[in-house]
């Protein structure tokens, strides 16, 4: 059966991977899931050690950057302290020397953002890619074992910019094109917008707020990887299986997102955002307080519902939350490498 392209869906990953792993039991390691956000080992000494691997491919330089980015991320969602990356870069047989250098460049960017020691840093020339690949794992650490768990009554936010990542991305793969469409000004203001990627330290504080009761306020926390928010909101709800209601008006878009997505047809709410995060929180006013005084852009987006429709509003158009699309970004880079 062919497959689409894209992660792959809940279906043919039960059915060809998780069914051959599933009496696969530890006390010390994480489970094996789909999506492979975060794993983490309980460590004899006490806390846990944390890994989250990503992969990216581009025809940028910064597509190592954005690869180091989601795997920081996605280990500061499972609350561990980012420590140390390791990345194998891998580059087609047409590649030149620049683009190894501009990939680690990038690499080490993101070392000094995200306060990260780089381990090892691997490269080989492939005929197996056709695009510049980075393939990144970031380790840390943490006091507890990473969690995830959505209850209904919780207010869903936003922290970030949904498609934001994407949007840079395309800026660095075409912006000769998008220079004949649009003035410098606004393409300056694109590339200004990486300053609202969130980093992972600047989720630390909000992850570690309590109530009186010593009970976390923020109980999930979920980067908007592929497929983009309305994907990430699916898995959200999916992992915990329960219901959400969610508003498009309050997806937080940069208007350099709109209009570059508007220019080659994409659909922003199904592009890659790393650098964006859904959380589930109690007295979300807190949380967004904090948050913002990071630096971070925060705001509600919907609420967790113990049902399991999974709504989105936009106005007086109601409809039902689909199940996760290929993502835009890849979509858009394979139409041009055709």
């Amino acid at each position: 059966m062919a497959m689409k392209p894209g992660n792959l869906s809940q279906t043919a990953w039960r059915r060809s991977v998780g069914k051959q792993f599933h009496d696969q039991k530890s006390e010390t390691v994480s489970g094996l899931s789909r999506e492979g956000r975060c794993s983490s080992l309980a460590m004899p000494s006490g806390g846990y050690a944390v890994w989250a691997d990503a992969v990216k491919e581009g025809d940028s330089g910064k597509t190592a950057y954005y690869a180091v980015l989601e795997a920081a991320g996605n280990a500061a969602a499972a609350g561990a302290v980012p420590l140390a990356v390791s990345a194998r870069i891998l580059l087609p047989p047409e590649a030149e020397e620049e683009e190894l250098r501009a990939l680690a460049a990038g690499i080490r960017a993101a070392c000094d953002e995200m306060c990260l020691k780089a381990s090892c840093i691997q490269g080989e020339v492939s005929h197996a890619v056709r695009m510049s690949t980075a393939a990144v794992t970031v380790t840390g650490a943490a006091e507890h074992a990473p969690e995830e768990r959505v209850y209904p009554g919780q207010e869903i936010l936003l922290c970030g910019c949904a498609g934001l990542e994407g949007t840079l991305r395309i800026l660095d793969e075409a912006e000769d094109e998008l220079r004949q469409r649009f003035v410098p000004s606004f393409l300056a203001g694109a590339r200004a917008a990486a300053d609202e990627l969130v980093l992972p330290q600047a989720l630390a504080e909000a992850l570690a707020l309590r109530d009186s009761d010593g009970k976390r306020l923020i109980t999930a926390a979920r980067q908007i990887g592929s497929g983009g928010i309305l994907a990430a909101l699916w898995d959200l709800a999916e992992a915990s299986q329960i219901g959400l209601e969610a508003d498009m008006g309050l997806m937080a878009l940069r208007q350099e997102t709109v209009e570059i997505c508007e220019y080659f047809r994409l659909n922003p709410y199904q592009m890659t955002s790393s650098g964006s995060f859904l959380l589930a929180a109690d007295h979300a006013e807190e949380v967004i307080a904090v948050l913002e005084g990071a630096g971070a852009r925060a705001g509600r987006l919907g609420v967790a519902r113990a049902q399991n429709a999974r709504v989105i509003t936009s106005g007086e158009e109601v409809r039902y939350l689909d199940r996760p699309a290929p993502d835009e970004l890849m979509r858009w880079q394979g139409m041009r490498s055709v």
